[in-house]
């Protein structure tokens, strides 16, 4: 026997269509940032690349994971083309090395990593 009860409850839904524009701080831009890293660093190498070849393909709503990276980039560089189109971005050059097995994941999307991340 079931003792579930049925309650109403409001929920919120947005339209697909709709839009708004909201304040977004550098900090909290470098919190989406390693949020980015992060997600990337939660699966192996090849569930990454796997889903960086859907994103080059333009397939990533096939996995999730990708669909979800995808979703990730895409805010990121919104947000941070917006900071550079108001003149608030800093541009420079660092020096740090490069994970393991990372020069093998350029290499076999052609360099798309390096343009999704720019």
């Amino acid at each position: 026997m079931d003792q579930s009860k049925k309650e109403t409850f409001n929920i919120t839904s947005i339209p697909p269509n709709a839009q708004v524009t909201i304040t977004v701080g550098g900090l909290f831009y470098q919190r989406l940032n390693k949020l980015l890293i992060d997600w990337g660093d939660s699966v192996d190498h090849k569930t990454l690349l796997a889903a960086m070849y859907r994103l080059k393909q333009g397939t990533a709503e096939k996995d999730p994971y990708a669909f979800n990276l995808e979703t990730l980039i895409i805010l990121l560089k919104d947000v941070e083309e917006e900071f550079r189109n108001t003149g608030q971005a800093i541009e420079q050059e660092v020096t740090g090395e490069i994970p393991e097995g990372m020069q093998q994941i350029r290499d076999e999307l052609g360099g798309e990593l390096d343009k999704l991340k720019s």
